[in-house]
Formats: C-alpha cells, structure tokens, sequence
C-alpha cells in the first residue's frame, strides 16, 4: 500500500489538516471528491452571461477556499 492509498483511507478532518500543512495528495483527495458535488450543485445556480463550467470553476474555488480555512474549534 503506498501513501496515496493511506491517504484515502484517513477522516476528511485528517484530510484537511494534512493539507492545511502542506500535504498536495490530501488536498488532491478532498478535491476530487467533492467535484462531482459541486457539478451537481452547478446546475441549480444561473448568472447571466456565465456557463456551467464558470459556475463549477467557483465552486471549485470555494472547496478550495474551505479546505484552507477549515477550523475544527468552531
């Protein structure tokens, strides 16, 4: 098993803690697997003169965002 597969294996907070320190694979993996939700997601919002793919590029950028600013204490 290599440290990618211990990685998917850990607690999202594990995750987020881990990429808050520097760790690209945790973030790759928290990234990966809320894309599909904010795809879903996408779909519900309209802005005039933007495409769905603009909408998922935000909302990537807010996973982003979230996984940055995580903190557990609140």
């Amino acid at each position: 098993m290599d440290r990618y597969d211990r990685d998917l294996n850990r607690s999202e907070e594990e995750l987020v803690r881990l990429a808050q320190n520097g760790n690209g694979e945790a973030e790759e993996i928290l990234i990966r697997k809320y894309k599909e939700v904010v795809k879903t997601k996408a779909h519900l919002y309209f802005m005039v003169g933007a495409d769905r793919d603009d909408i998922v590029q935000e909302g990537m950028i807010g996973i982003f965002k979230a996984i940055r600013s995580f903190d557990r204490s609140r």
